[in-house]
């Protein structure tokens, strides 16, 4: 018996303690089930209705209670944004191609023969008509005194047949006249050809320009079809190079374009095309293109290498940083940044260059998109502006939240 005594006072202490600690339970009657049978809340004997009320419908939300705390503040992220501009997308096509005389002329010997005297010492400029190379000419020298002295004699004996003639002497046949005007342009003809050998043996520069290596020396013999000097025209230069078959559509005789070479390194030469083929490479896919460049102060040369470049301009476009494009399942898009709040606007990608992106949209000029933070925002969200190292915040943001904090109070 003294044992079961100890047993109900040690109950009874720690019964007072839990008391003490947590206070009485309460119960909601209505929703307290007991083997699956409700357990029917207590009413007063007076048969009114209990003044605490019954509990919600199974399902039904449970009414806010409004302890004097603060609501949540709105959700507000922090962004950097950029102004959105308007520029044409530049496409650059480039190639490699090699430069080469307008003209390029190799003067060659039409005659063989001893070199009497050679005019030019290699490396000049010549003027077309200058004389290149002197042959020995004394044999047609003599031809021409020859045929000269025959074409004298016979126009003085057709000159007195007419003379004859004119008289009616009757001692001039027609027969005899006939003969005589035969025999004099014959003569005539002699002479012009003798006169022509003897043109041949002094070589003249075909056209202007600059004259190349020679190797001849006088006192060679010359054989006829012999290479003597090259003479290259470089007033102007000409530049072959091959595009890719996707720039055909802005190809144009005129079409500007930008070279350079490693010969003048930190120079920019400019030129225009002056032809293209008319069609495609089938092994290559490439069209071949001629492009000349001015070259009166003798800067360039032929056999040089060219690096070409040729633009050309798209429409403008709205152009963002890079970072600021988002891509979903639904395709691309941009945050526009409108006061403190945020809307997705779908965009389409164009063009890329280095971490600037050219974007099609319903976008104006001057508005403002979201660059560093898009992946946490959603329709709706609040931002608050920062300074591209994200330690100022906008006064348009403080602002703003701090009227949310005083609705909230």
């Amino acid at each position: 018996m003294k044992h079961l005594y100890s047993i109900l006072i040690a109950s009874i202490l720690i019964a007072a303690a839990y008391l003490y600690q947590y206070g009485l339970p309460t119960f909601e009657s209505a929703s307290l089930q007991v083997q699956g049978e409700q357990v029917p809340s207590s009413q007063p004997a007076n048969g009114q209705a209990a003044t605490e009320p019954s509990s919600p419908a199974p399902g039904a939300q449970l009414p806010a209670k409004d302890d004097g705390r603060p609501r949540p503040e709105p959700r507000i992220v922090s962004v950097t944004v950029a102004e959105v501009d308007f520029k044409p997308y530049e496409v650059t096509y480039s190639a490699i191609g090699t430069a080469e005389a307008l003209q390029s002329v190799s003067v060659v010997s039409e005659v063989s023969g001893q070199i009497e005297k050679i005019h030019f010492d290699g490396t000049q400029s010549v003027s077309k008509g200058d004389v290149l190379i002197e042959l020995e000419s004394v044999t047609e020298q003599l031809n021409v005194e020859i045929a000269k002295a025959n074409f004298t004699k016979a126009e003085e004996s057709l000159k007195r047949y007419q003379l004859l003639r004119e008289r009616n002497s009757g001692v001039v046949t027609d027969v005899t006249m006939t003969e005589q005007e035969a025999t004099t342009s014959v003569a005539r003809s002699n002479l012009a050809l003798a006169e022509a050998n003897l043109t041949e043996r002094t070589i003249l520069a075909p056209i202007s320009g600059k004259l190349g290596l020679s190797d001849l020396q006088q006192g060679d013999y010359l054989a006829d079809e012999t290479a003597i000097v090259t003479i290259n025209n470089t007033e102007t230069i000409l530049v072959t190079f091959s595009l890719p078959e996707k720039a055909i559509d802005i190809l144009s005789i005129g079409k500007e374009i930008e070279t350079s070479t490693p010969a003048k390194p930190g120079m920019v030469f400019k030129g225009k095309v002056t032809a293209f083929d008319s069609q495609i490479d089938e092994s290559t896919r490439t069209v071949t293109v001629r492009a000349a460049i001015d070259n009166k102060d003798r800067l360039l040369w032929p056999g040089m290498t060219f690096s070409v470049s040729l633009f050309e301009e798209s429409d403008p476009m709205a152009v963002i940083p890079s970072m600021a494009l988002a891509w979903t399942r639904e395709g691309t898009q941009v945050w526009l940044a409108e006061g403190d709040t945020v809307r997705p606007v779908p965009v389409t990608f164009r063009h890329r260059r280095d971490d600037t992106i050219w974007i099609e949209g319903d976008l104006q000029q001057g508005t403002q998109v979201v660059v560093d933070g898009v992946h946490k925002l959603r329709p709706g969200f609040q931002i608050a502006v920062v300074d591209g190292d994200s330690s100022s915040i906008s006064s348009s943001a403080h602002s703003s939240q701090k009227s949310n904090q005083e609705a909230a109070q």
